[in-house]
Parts: C-alpha cells; structure tokens; sequence
C-alpha cells in the first residue's frame, strides 16, 4: 500500500465531525480526517513493508502536516521497538510531535520499550528532560513507563524530583501520571517519594495521589497548619 493507496482509505474512513472534534479535544495544529484510534492501527496492520520502507513511510506520514498520519506513522514505527537504530530515528523527529497522544504513544511504547533493553540510553532521556521543549520533558518522564512496568522506578523518580514542579500543565500530568503508575509497583516507595514533595505542582500532585487519597488529606492538613 503506497502513501496515496494510504489516504484515500483514511479519506475513505473519515468523519467530518470528528475531525473537528478531535482537533479541538487534542487542540492539535496538524489536520484531521476524522478516524478512531482503533480504525487508524487496523489500517496500520494492512500495511505490509519492510524495515526501511516502513523508515520512508513514517516520513512522508510524519511530514504530511496531517494528526492521524502522523499517528499512523506511529503505530508503524512501533513495530521496531526493539531496533536500537529507531530511537535515533525518532528522537531526530520529535519536534514535529506538539500534542500528548503522540508524545506518549512514541514515549511509552517504542522509546520506552528501546529504552528499557538499552539502560545505556538514559544520558539521552536526560537530555530530553533538559529541554527547553515541554513536550520533550514530557517525552523523557513518559519513557520510564516500560521500566515501571519491570519494577525499575529509579529512574522516574529521579525525573519526577523535578518535573513534578514543572511550569507546563502537560509534563506535570506526565509527572503524576509516572508516579500513579510506580505506586501500583511500589507503593511505599512511591507514598515516600510523594510525601516528601507535598508542594509539588497540582495536576502532578492530582494524578500521583489517584490511587493514594489519604495523601491528600495529608496536604490539605500540612498546608492549614503553615
């Protein structure tokens, strides 16, 4: 299936409301045909190439200036999460990714994955966590997940010392997010690591907690009695 077989059948599946809905629910800069998550990867599965046709595939996807190509692009590219060459690949295109369903679909499963068989790949999450870019912040918490997963949290919580203060609204909620998910691994680690950053940010503070609630009534008393 070549690029235009690829939009035609997206054009062919789409929704006008959607796409306006969509584009105002991800507040996306990028076009929409209107598709659901579940129509975009059984169109991803239709797609048959191999490895270095599917690299020049994911660039005329990515590039196009479309949402749902770009995610498409992204269900491809996920089936190398276990070449090493991706992540440069990707990491090389991060930019274009400005909305939190494609950093987290690229960070929680193709990077997160490369990541968590490739430890020597951490100087590179920190570099991301370093950015200037919220969504490359983002992108470095939401990679730990995979490591969550194998009970590895060091590294999430290193990432969270910080991020859970950050200034931008979506790379708290990753924060919290990362948090939530260690809790269900480690939960007294996790309550300490919490604990010890009440005065973390709200959204941060609000996603960490979902599984913990007494803390918040911790807070609530240690914030009254300031």
């Amino acid at each position: 299936m070549n690029i235009s077989e690829i939009r035609a059948r997206l054009s062919s599946l789409g929704d006008k409301e959607r796409a306006v809905n969509s584009k105002r629910y991800l507040k996306s800069d990028y076009d929409f045909y209107g598709l659901r998550v579940p129509e975009l990867r059984k169109v991803a599965k239709e797609i048959k190439l191999d490895f270095n046709s599917s690299l020049k595939l994911f660039d005329q996807l990515w590039n196009s200036g479309n949402h749902e190509e770009m995610s498409l692009a992204l269900f491809l590219i996920n089936r190398y999460k276990k070449s090493p060459e991706v992540w440069d690949f990707l990491v090389s295109r991060l930019a274009k990714a400005k909305s939190w369903d494609h950093i987290d679909e690229l960070s929680s499963h193709t990077l997160g994955e490369i990541l968590a068989e490739n430890l020597s790949l951490i100087p590179e999450i920190k570099k991301l966590f370093s950015s200037k870019n919220p969504w490359f912040r983002r992108t470095s918490i939401v990679s730990t997940y995979p490591l969550i997963k194998k009970n590895k949290l060091e590294l999430t919580f290193l990432l969270a010392e910080r991020l859970a203060y950050d200034e931008d609204i979506y790379v708290q909620k990753a924060a919290g997010w990362m948090l939530r998910e260690a809790g269900k691994k480690d939960r007294l680690a996790t309550r300490n690591f919490i604990m010890s950053h009440l005065n973390m940010k709200a959204a941060a503070f609000s996603y960490a907690t979902e599984k913990m609630i007494e803390l918040r009534g911790i807070k609530k008393e240690k914030e009254k009695n300031e």
